[in-house]
């Protein structure tokens, strides 16, 4: 495909930035974050500050650089190594790249972005709640949800590009249609999916821009687009259950089940309100601006009730399907399958039904990771650690596929930290200052009696 010169030009400059300029990046980048812990901006900067208006373009750059959170450096270092990965896996292909084979063609990539499409479905479940069941209350975590599942569905996008065997002819499922493949419909309705997110994302860069004609007219178009997402949605959710219902084979008993789009469906559903809750504290510590607890804990009552649906359909299914007695004889997978019911399922079940759970921000983020924890097993259980073995064949990631998929896991964060620093993206939320007043004043007022 390449002349041997570029070849060999190419390993040698990923073997030099691996062992050269990686090791140099990140000590750079730990530095700066452990100078920025030991010695945090306060009254010596000031002190040095030049009068206003004697700012040069140096001390601007500083400032900015020096506001923004102290571990970010390193984050984008991490996003740099997954480009390198990147670029050497799409010049010498997934035979070099990756561990890939005949018996396992999917691995890694696949379980991550079955992940990342039900983690995203926070964005068409809140637009759902807002602007179908008119639920306004919960309005002020569009933005930073949308967000979310812009930066979910862009990463899947990348990743579905790393994981074609011939990347460059991506777009041809839009030119050559093949109706009978679940690929084909999964494959249209993210593609358009992505789209609308970013279209429900726009009036935030549109405001910022001042364009008020186009922001209007994106706006008067905001229910088309809910409506729209919330469907291509249920279709391609769905859908990626219908991929493994055609391996029956394949799949082991406990996981496969004729209803499994159904459940990847309910699953996407109870995954993203759990992702808003979890983002909702994160921002709060990262960002100081957050939803209020009460919104939260709003959002944390439908939890249970969804997680019911999701319980009753599979343990349902399970016996009556007559597979219930391999919950105990199906050795290391029986464990697989309980671990994953018990700690991603029915113990967040339970969290979210108790007031103490969702008026507090430590423990709603706690139950929510154990229920995110859940949904991240169940879906590798099915793309990888459920499926049956080959005589002859194992598979284990490459480091150029890990490096690929921490770069862009990486890439997210960066850039949801550099939106949210730069633009109105908390509009609407309150800030953590704001929030503490009542519970001081409450303090102050007791103190006085």
């Amino acid at each position: 495909m390449f002349p041997q010169i570029l070849i060999d030009i190419g390993v040698l400059a990923v073997m030099f930035f691996t062992r050269i300029g990686l090791p140099i990046g990140l000590t750079i980048a730990l530095g700066y974050w452990l100078e920025r812990r030991l010695n945090p901006p306060g009254d010596a900067e000031t002190a040095r500050a030049p009068a206003p208006g004697k700012i040069t373009l140096r001390q601007k750059i500083a400032r900015e650089f020096n506001a923004l959170p102290a571990w970010l450096p390193a984050m984008f270092m991490i996003l740099m190594i997954g480009l390198v990965a990147a670029s050497f896996r799409l010049a010498f292909g997934l035979g070099d790249a990756t561990n890939l084979n005949q018996a396992y063609p999917w691995g890694l990539w696949i379980g991550f972005d079955l992940f990342m499409v039900a983690f995203s479905g926070g964005a068409f479940t809140l637009a759902t709640l807002v602007y179908v069941l008119n639920m306004r209350q919960f309005h002020a975590a569009i933005r930073p949800t949308v967000l979310t599942g812009l930066l979910g569905y862009t990463s899947v996008l990348i990743i579905l590009m790393m994981d074609l065997g011939r990347w460059d002819r991506f777009y041809h499922f839009m030119i050559y249609p093949n109706l009978n493949s679940a690929l084909f419909e999964v494959s249209w309705c993210i593609l358009l999916y992505t789209t609308i997110l970013f279209f429900e994302f726009s009036p935030i860069a549109l405001k910022r821009l001042g364009w008020s004609r186009a922001l209007g007219v994106v706006r008067k178009l905001t229910i088309v687009f809910a409506i729209a997402g919330a469907t291509l949605s249920t279709l391609h959710q769905s859908s990626l259950g219908t991929l493994f219902v055609v391996m029956s084979q394949l799949v082991h008993p406990l996981w496969y089940t004729p209803i499994l789009p159904l459940l990847f469906f309910v699953s996407s559903i109870v995954a993203g309100l759990a992702m808003v809750i979890a983002g909702a504290t994160v921002s709060y510590w990262v960002f100081k601006r957050s939803l209020d607890q009460k919104l939260v804990g709003g959002l944390g009552r439908f939890v249970p009730w969804v997680l019911a649906v999701y319980l009753i359909l599979r343990l349902g299914d399970l016996f009556l399907a007559g597979k219930a007695g391999m919950l105990l004889t199906s050795g290391g997978y029986s464990t697989l399958y309980l671990t994953e019911l018990t700690i991603g399922f029915l113990l967040p079940a339970i969290a979210f039904s108790l007031k103490r759970v969702r008026a507090s921000r430590a423990l709603s983020l706690v139950a929510a990771a154990n229920l995110l924890l859940g949904i991240f097993v169940n879906r590798f259980d099915v793309a990888w650690f459920s499926m049956s073995s080959v005589a002859g064949y194992s598979y284990f990631p490459s480091f150029t596929e890990i490096a690929i998929q921490v770069g862009v896991i990486a890439g997210i964060i960066v850039v949801y930290t550099l939106v949210g620093h730069y633009l109105p993206l908390f509009e609407g939320t309150v800030a953590t200052v704001e929030e503490s007043k009542p519970v001081k004043e409450a303090l102050q007022t007791r103190h006085a009696y």
